[in-house]
Protein backbone atom coordinates (compact mmCIF):
# COMPACT_ATOMS: atom_id res chain seq x y z
CA UNK A 1 0.00 0.00 0.00
CA UNK A 2 1.53 3.27 -1.08
CA UNK A 3 0.21 6.30 0.91
CA UNK A 4 0.20 9.86 -0.37
CA UNK A 5 0.26 13.20 0.96
CA UNK A 6 0.04 16.71 -0.91
CA UNK A 7 2.93 19.53 0.43
CA UNK A 8 4.06 22.74 -0.65
CA UNK A 9 7.63 23.39 -2.24
CA UNK A 10 9.12 26.16 0.46
CA UNK A 11 12.94 25.83 -1.19
CA UNK A 12 14.89 24.56 -4.34
CA UNK A 13 18.47 23.32 -4.08
CA UNK A 14 20.67 21.61 -6.33
CA UNK A 15 19.54 17.91 -5.85
CA UNK A 16 17.44 18.68 -3.16
CA UNK A 17 13.65 20.67 -2.05
CA UNK A 18 12.32 21.61 1.11
CA UNK A 19 8.75 20.53 1.00
CA UNK A 20 6.13 21.73 4.22
CA UNK A 21 3.55 19.19 4.85
CA UNK A 22 0.51 20.04 7.47
CA UNK A 23 0.37 17.60 9.79
CA UNK A 24 -3.82 17.31 10.17
CA UNK A 25 -3.38 15.84 6.26
CA UNK A 26 -0.20 13.83 6.71
CA UNK A 27 -1.85 11.73 9.77
CA UNK A 28 -5.31 11.46 8.86
CA UNK A 29 -6.86 8.53 9.61
CA UNK A 30 -4.27 7.51 12.61
CA UNK A 31 -5.23 6.25 15.37
CA UNK A 32 -2.67 8.00 17.39
CA UNK A 33 -3.24 11.40 15.79
CA UNK A 34 -4.67 12.83 19.35
CA UNK A 35 -1.81 12.16 21.20
CA UNK A 36 1.27 12.95 18.75
CA UNK A 37 0.10 16.14 17.82
CA UNK A 38 0.29 17.01 21.65
CA UNK A 39 3.89 16.93 21.15
CA UNK A 40 4.74 18.33 17.85
CA UNK A 41 4.87 20.76 15.64
CA UNK A 42 1.63 21.39 13.23
CA UNK A 43 3.83 21.30 10.05
CA UNK A 44 6.18 18.87 8.80
CA UNK A 45 9.34 19.97 7.21
CA UNK A 46 10.83 17.59 4.52
CA UNK A 47 13.88 17.64 2.64
CA UNK A 48 13.30 15.14 -0.24
CA UNK A 49 14.88 14.58 -3.40
CA UNK A 50 14.39 17.12 -6.31
CA UNK A 51 12.07 15.55 -8.96
CA UNK A 52 13.08 15.28 -12.41
CA UNK A 53 10.52 17.80 -13.83
CA UNK A 54 11.18 21.66 -13.13
CA UNK A 55 9.82 23.01 -9.66
CA UNK A 56 9.73 26.51 -8.37
CA UNK A 57 8.81 28.15 -4.79
CA UNK A 58 5.10 27.23 -4.07
CA UNK A 59 4.40 24.46 -6.10
CA UNK A 60 2.58 21.67 -4.58
CA UNK A 61 3.62 18.42 -4.77
CA UNK A 62 1.94 14.45 -4.07
CA UNK A 63 4.65 12.85 -2.07
CA UNK A 64 4.13 9.48 -1.62
CA UNK A 65 5.43 6.50 1.05
CA UNK A 66 5.58 3.33 0.87
CA UNK A 67 3.21 1.36 3.89
CA UNK A 68 5.98 -0.64 4.62
CA UNK A 69 8.54 2.16 4.89
CA UNK A 70 5.75 4.12 7.33
CA UNK A 71 5.41 0.54 9.05
CA UNK A 72 9.54 0.81 10.01
CA UNK A 73 9.67 4.23 10.51
CA UNK A 74 6.25 4.21 12.91
CA UNK A 75 7.74 1.15 14.98
CA UNK A 76 11.43 2.59 15.16
CA UNK A 77 10.11 5.81 16.46
CA UNK A 78 7.82 3.80 19.08
CA UNK A 79 9.39 0.87 20.12
CA UNK A 80 12.94 1.14 20.39
CA UNK A 81 13.02 4.04 23.04
CA UNK A 82 10.34 2.17 24.81
CA UNK A 83 12.54 -1.04 24.86
CA UNK A 84 16.02 0.85 25.92
CA UNK A 85 13.96 2.68 28.63
CA UNK A 86 12.37 -0.67 29.79
CA UNK A 87 15.86 -2.49 29.47
CA UNK A 88 17.64 -0.28 31.24
CA UNK A 89 14.63 -0.69 34.21
CA UNK A 90 15.36 -4.45 34.31
CA UNK A 91 18.83 -4.33 34.50
CA UNK A 92 19.41 -1.74 37.24
CA UNK A 93 16.90 -2.88 39.28
CA UNK A 94 17.93 -6.85 38.97
CA UNK A 95 21.32 -5.20 39.82
CA UNK A 96 19.66 -3.86 43.17
CA UNK A 97 20.35 -0.10 42.04
CA UNK A 98 18.49 2.66 44.23
CA UNK A 99 15.67 4.06 42.46
CA UNK A 100 17.64 7.20 41.40
CA UNK A 101 20.37 5.21 39.14
CA UNK A 102 17.61 3.23 37.96
CA UNK A 103 15.53 6.38 36.95
CA UNK A 104 19.54 7.97 35.56
CA UNK A 105 19.71 4.55 33.68
CA UNK A 106 16.63 5.12 31.66
CA UNK A 107 16.82 8.83 31.11
CA UNK A 108 20.56 7.47 29.51
CA UNK A 109 18.80 4.57 27.54
CA UNK A 110 16.38 7.03 26.12
CA UNK A 111 18.87 9.36 25.31
CA UNK A 112 20.76 7.06 23.51
CA UNK A 113 17.61 4.86 21.74
CA UNK A 114 17.37 8.37 20.16
CA UNK A 115 20.58 8.11 18.41
CA UNK A 116 19.58 4.55 17.34
CA UNK A 117 16.20 5.57 15.86
CA UNK A 118 18.17 8.55 14.08
CA UNK A 119 20.80 5.70 12.52
CA UNK A 120 17.48 3.16 11.72
CA UNK A 121 15.42 5.62 9.91
CA UNK A 122 18.30 6.63 7.46
CA UNK A 123 17.94 2.82 6.26
CA UNK A 124 14.40 3.25 5.72
CA UNK A 125 13.36 4.34 2.24
CA UNK A 126 12.35 7.86 2.14
CA UNK A 127 8.87 9.30 0.48
CA UNK A 128 8.80 10.74 -2.90
CA UNK A 129 7.72 13.29 -5.19
CA UNK A 130 5.29 11.61 -7.88
CA UNK A 131 3.59 14.54 -9.23
CA UNK A 132 3.87 18.25 -9.06
CA UNK A 133 0.67 20.72 -9.47
CA UNK A 134 2.45 24.35 -10.62
CA UNK A 135 0.97 27.45 -9.51
CA UNK A 136 -0.08 29.28 -11.81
Amino acid sequence: MINTVCGTIEGVYDSEVRVIVDRKAACQGCQATGVCHGFTKNRMDLMLSRPPEPVRRGDTVVIAMEGASLLKASTFAFMVPLAAILAALFITQAAGTPVLFQALGAVLAFAASLAAVRRLGKKIEAPKIIEVIHEE
